[in-house]
Order: C-alpha cells, then structure tokens, then sequence
C-alpha cells in the first residue's frame, strides 16, 4: 500500500533533480523514496535537521501561533474532546 503526499521543492532544485533523475533512468519519486529508506536505516544523516526544526520554531514565533503549546498535543487533546462529544450525543439519541 502506497500513501500519496506533497512536497515543497524550490523549482531550481526540483528541476535539476528532475533532469539528473531522467539521465540515470529514474523517475524522481524513486530518488526520494530510495533517500528516505536510506535514512531510516541510519545509512545517510539529515545535517540540516536541526536548521529545520529552528525555522519552524521561527516561523511559529513570528505568526505567534503554538508558540504556547504543541500542536501535535493540542490536536490530540481537541480530538478526545470531540470523541467524548461524539459518545455523549450518540448516548443522548440512544436514551442511556
């Protein structure tokens, strides 16, 4: 089973990758997912992972948004209250 997703590429980096993976008869999404199974097991690092995760921090302090809290908790926590939400409705209808 395969998961569709998105990535943002600068187009000057997406079009050299795309033409270096056209010479060596690739298609791009090979390459990426070759490099992502490289990196999970341990045999290529990620040096600009903590350059990352800073602009991310940076970029949620100028929006002032989750500065306060994580929003990977925050959703979490949203979602139970919406599954209790859920239950007591349907418990309503039910006449528990």
């Amino acid at each position: 089973m395969e998961t569709k997703t998105t990535i943002r590429l600068p187009a000057d980096v997406f079009r050299e990758a795309r033409i270096k993976a056209i010479n060596e008869g690739l298609s791009l999404n090979e390459v990426l997912r070759r490099l992502v199974r490289l990196w999970l097991h341990d045999k290529i690092t990620l040096e600009d992972a903590q350059d990352s995760s800073n602009k991310i921090r940076l970029a949620r302090e100028a929006f002032g948004m989750w500065s306060d809290r994580d929003p990977d908790e925050y959703l979490a926590r949203s979602r139970a209250g919406l599954t209790l939400r859920d239950r007591e409705v349907e418990d309503a209808r039910m006449g528990v």
